[in-house]
């Protein structure tokens, strides 16, 4: 028996933590395990997907368990090196509302990692002043990958918008803002190097390559 349900919690964040190769990206979200939700922000082809597979491949590589949520058709290349296979479960979805159903599903699991890829098309095709129900339909998704997330580290990825004087934010608007508990933006700068940055202090560099992905410090100005 556990005390209190924060006990209980803390021995079962503990028992699903895992060991990372990217010392400096943990650093940067202030650790990387169960009770975040982590989201990668930036252009199409930046790295995000990139970086929640290598994170993928260490929780597998610890012997966890992961979940892919994905709204694309993930190519055989991205997936094949996730190994063991057994440990690792791939949903699709299409709408808000398998998106909802699965996420519910997820719940119930006992997995180390939740990554979710492609949020942003599925939520923009609810939202705005053409569909009532979609800020309803956004605060169901805040708590169903909340209440994942108590279990699990949750990483999801965002496209970002222009929000004037050449700054850009996240996508999904005012109302996602409060959602990750950590958020990452990563461009790339004015000599093409991909920068990465939490609340546009500490500046990271992103590096991509056949092996996988390397975050290191870096002062680069964004």
């Amino acid at each position: 028996m556990y005390s209190t349900k924060a006990s209980w919690l803390l021995r079962q964040n503990k028992a699903l933590c895992f060991p990372t190769s990217l010392p400096v990206l943990e650093e940067l979200c202030g650790g990387i395990h169960p009770g975040k939700i982590i989201e990668f922000c930036g252009p199409s082809a930046i790295g995000k997907s990139q970086l929640c597979f290598h994170l993928m491949r260490d929780c597998l590589t610890a012997g966890k368990k992961c979940v892919i949520v994905s709204s694309t058709r993930l190519l055989v290349s991205e997936t094949q090196k996730l190994t063991p296979k057994e440990n690792l479960s791939v949903f699709y979805v299409h709408s808000v509302f398998e998106l909802l159903a699965t996420l519910q599903a997820v719940d119930a699991l006992q997995t180390s990692m939740v990554v979710i890829e492609g949020i942003q098309p599925l939520l923009q095709a609810v939202l705005g002043s053409a569909n009532y129900r979609g800020q309803a339909l956004l605060n169901d998704v805040k708590c169903c990958m909340g209440a994942v997330a108590v279990k699990s580290v949750v990483l999801c990825t965002n496209g970002i918008v222009s929000i004037g004087d050449g700054k850009h934010g996240p996508a999904l608007g005012r109302a996602w803002e409060i959602v990750p508990s950590v958020r990452i933006m990563i461009l790339s700068n004015s000599v093409g190097k991909r920068v990465m940055w939490r609340n546009r202090e500490r500046v990271a560099e992103l590096s991509i390559g056949d092996d996988g992905v390397r975050v290191s410090w870096g002062d680069t100005n964004h």
